[in-house]
């Protein structure tokens, strides 16, 4: 006879999990999963995630490994799940263990961090109803948080997430708070910035020799605020420049000292009931603002003749000013109990942008805001909890039917996707020259930097560094592969090349378009090989011209260029990008001599004084600082100087949002202008998108009184008409889209539809920005793969390049 097995009666367990699994009340969770299933044993936070071990009955661990994974905390994220036996022990940590207790143990500090650091997340709803009730301790206390809000990445020191490991560690908490953080059902349980007005950071108010504290402050800066003051606020991850943002003057003064004349300012509003009664969107695009994120979310404004016909919306408009000459709005909704309870004291919409300087990182220390600001705003609401790090807001949109990250950053940021397969090596990616990101793989963790920006001053620079610094220590990373884009004259290639020089690491360069696509396929972790267009401004090709108007059929190894658009000349380099219409005669310059450019009747040419056209002509002719671009973003400034929609842009992006908004004015019974770019094959080499028929056809019906509307409008049909006629030619292959010309929601909005109509699977980035911002995520994707089948030196310093 077959002796029968029999099922213990108890067994012990280890569980382990990583991910975005501390600061996000993943330990009381365990705990209290624990007690209702009766399981003895312990929980706790390590470098490396959170451990449990666990003794109780085969069907009671069953279910507690289940649920563990199905009802995590609403911030955590769990990338691996690891379960393994133990045998059952009476060692200190089990002394209990058959009395059916569960504890919670300290966190053990290791030589290697792995865990992933939560973003910044904005104010939860429970929390929100504790500052409002004036029977909880937390009545209108400005920085009340809990396991599921509040900040993170700001605040950390180090690792593992701890409140002594923090910017709240000078803090000493109250009983009360501390009886909740030590309570393991209390949602404030290791809540690591709790804390209340007897024991926590405080406001302060600083205008000229007058301080105001408390409650007080926030009063008087509401007041400031409703005189039409401009006014400087400390948040999460630093100053914001405030003010009413219906007064004119207020933001006109707001932009002067910003030196900022028309770039889109950002509009905070108390309510998602205040935002409809100003901007339009779709339900897809009140879950992004609401959500807990909280980012900046561009939606359609209301026209006037929406808030006339809606009598509820009895709100007084927004200034014009706001965001000048285009359709969008960017809003966003409170994301601390701060701005809250600073719009409700001002019972209006408040625009609230950083308060740095063009060209400087923002600012976390009031001493900066005084030394830049001074005397140029009216006071600052000022707080005495430190920013460690600093975090700008995200900004997002909804185009093609799919959300759009255009700036990843508080809420989103760091970013924390996990690999499959752990890398060999530490790895660092360094990202472009605009809008910078760093991204960094180790072990099987991935880590995208929250927005960084454009590296074109010394101050940025050293924000770069900064940034880069934090994350190497925290997880005590020495990257031994670089990878930076090919561009030599980039300050993030020179850092990479200077590293790898002085830490004998491995430098590996990526050509910047390959990158953006590249950037794509790490999103939705393919390898390729994909049809990408990289429809951008400019990046420097492989043959040395600048590229920005690109086809490649490419994967993580290479790519093929199949079709680009015809070269022209930037007269003058850099400066044709400040000035479009330079950018203009360099097309018109191809068919025309510089008489008949004069005849032509183009308002941006005839400000020219003849004598320049010449001498712009003769630079063009000799090709003297006059590259040769294959740039579609280059082309957008073109036609819009040629459509007098643009004169010198204020910011990047300018001339596409304007034709934007032109070929958002086309009146229902007015058609786009049919327009079409040619196709050109020669005997070798790719394809070339020829636009000279294009351009000649659209000078022609301008002087034919055509509408802006209806050439803006039909000169976006046709680049999205070309992307699909060019998919066409390539059957087979999943078509991935990048760079920032697809920003444009017009162009989004027709293409995306049009491609999945032909049964193409489109391929975009939602959560990494398809602009430079995700330039460093591709060019990690890339390394990743490339040390799969390569082993970097070991000695001495080495450049590689893609095949």
């Amino acid at each position: 006879m077959t002796a029968r097995t029999q099922t213990p009666s108890r067994l012990r367990r280890e569980f382990h999990m990583d991910g975005i699994v501390q600061g996000v009340g993943f330990r009381p969770f365990v705990y209290g999963l624990a007690l209702r299933h009766g399981l003895a044993g312990y929980v706790l936070n390590d470098a490396n995630g959170v451990t449990i071990s666990a003794e109780g009955s085969p069907e009671q661990l069953a279910t507690f490994a289940r649920e563990l994974r199905e009802l995590a905390p609403p911030l955590s994220r769990i990338d691996r799940f690891s379960e393994r036996a133990l045998p059952l022990c009476h060692d200190p940590d089990y002394d209990g263990a058959f009395h059916g207790q569960f504890r919670i143990k300290a966190s053990q500090q290791q030589s290697a961090a792995t865990v992933a650091i939560s973003p910044d997340q904005g104010m939860c709803e429970a929390c929100a109803r504790d500052v409002a009730n004036p029977a909880d301790r937390h009545h209108y206390y400005p920085f009340t948080n809990c396991t599921h809000c509040g900040p993170r990445y700001t605040i950390i020191r180090r690792l593992p997430y701890d409140r002594p490991h923090t910017a709240m560690a000078g803090f000493t908490m109250c009983p009360r708070c501390a009886a909740a953080y030590e309570n393991p059902l209390d949602r404030r349980y290791h809540a690591q910035p709790v804390s209340c007005p007897e024991c926590g950071p405080h406001l302060s108010w600083r205008n000229g020799n007058a301080l105001a504290e408390r409650e007080d402050a926030l009063q008087a800066a509401a007041r400031a605020l409703q005189t039409g003051k401009l006014i400087a606020v400390k948040g999460m991850g630093g100053y914001h420049l405030i003010c009413d943002a219906r007064s004119e003057s207020a933001v006109a003064r707001l932009r002067e000292l910003k030196r900022r004349e028309r770039k889109p300012l950002a509009v905070m509003m108390g309510s998602l009931a205040e935002a409809r009664r100003h901007v339009t969107g779709c339900e897809a695009e009140w879950k992004l603002l609401a959500s807990q994120a909280r980012p900046i979310t561009l939606l359609r404004k209301r026209t006037k003749d929406d808030r006339l016909s809606e009598s509820q919306h009895t709100a007084a408009p927004l200034a014009d000013g706001i965001a000048p000459g285009i359709p969008y709005l960017g809003v966003m909704l409170p994301y601390t109990p701060l701005h809250q309870l600073l719009l409700d004291a001002c019972a209006m919409p408040l625009v609230a942008t950083s308060a740095n300087g063009r060209g400087s990182p923002i600012l976390i220390e009031c001493e900066a805001v005084v030394r830049e600001l001074g005397s140029e705003i009216d006071g600052i609401l000022d707080h005495n909890r430190p920013i460690l790090h600093p975090c700008d807001d995200s900004l997002v949109q909804w185009a093609g039917g799919r959300s759009q990250t255009l700036r990843l950053a508080r809420g989103y940021a760091p970013c924390t996707p996990s690999l499959k397969q752990a890398v060999k090596v530490p790895l660092l990616a360094v990202g472009a020259q605009q809008k910078n990101q760093l991204a960094l793989a180790f072990g099987r963790q991935r880590i995208y930097s929250p927005y960084i920006g454009d590296l074109h001053s010394l101050p940025m620079q050293g924000h770069f560094e900064q940034t880069l610094a934090t994350f190497r220590e925290l997880y005590d990373l020495k990257p031994e592969l670089l990878v930076s884009d090919r561009h030599p004259g980039y300050l993030s290639h020179q850092w990479a090349k200077g590293y790898c020089r002085d830490h004998n690491a491995t430098h590996l360069e990526v050509q910047h378009h390959h990158a953006h696509l590249l950037g794509v396929m790490a999103e939705h972790d393919i390898t390729g090989p994909v049809l990408g267009f990289t429809f951008d401004g400019t990046g420097l090709g492989d043959d040395g011209t600048l590229w920005g108007g690109e086809l490649l059929l490419a994967d993580v190894k290479g790519f093929d260029r199949v079709a680009h658009l015809a070269p022209f000349k930037l007269i003058g380099g850099e400066a044709a990008i400040r000035e479009p219409v330079r950018q203009l005669l360099g097309l018109l310059f191809e068919s025309y001599g510089v008489a008949e450019i004069s005849a032509l009747d183009i308002p941006a040419i005839n400000k020219l004084p003849l004598e320049r056209i010449s001498n712009l002509h003769q630079l063009w002719h000799l090709g003297r600082n006059a590259p040769h671009t294959s740039s579609i973003g280059r082309l957008f400034d073109a036609v819009a100087a040629l459509l007098g929609v643009i004169d010198t842009p204020d910011y990047e992006g300018e001339a596409g949002l304007l034709l934007e908004a032109a070929a958002l004015q086309l009146s229902p019974d007015e058609l786009p202008f049919p327009l079409t770019f040619g196709l050109s094959l020669s005997a070798e080499g790719p394809l070339q998108i020829e636009w000279a028929e294009l351009l000649n056809t659209l000078v022609g019906e301008r002087r034919k009184g055509t509408s802006t509307a209806s050439l803006a409008a039909g000169f976006i049909r046709a680049i999205s008409a070309l992307v699909v006629a060019l998919a066409e030619r390539f059957p087979g292959y999943p078509v991935a889209l990048g760079g920032g010309v697809f920003q444009n929601r017009v162009l989004m909005d027709q293409l995306v539809p049009a491609l999945e109509a032909a049964g193409r699977q489109v391929l975009t980035s939602e959560t990494l920005p398809l602009n430079d911002g995700g330039i460093a995520a591709g060019q990690l994707w890339f390394a990743i793969h490339h040390i799969a089948t390569h082993q970097p030196a070991t000695t001495g310093c080495a450049t590689l390049s893609e095949s």
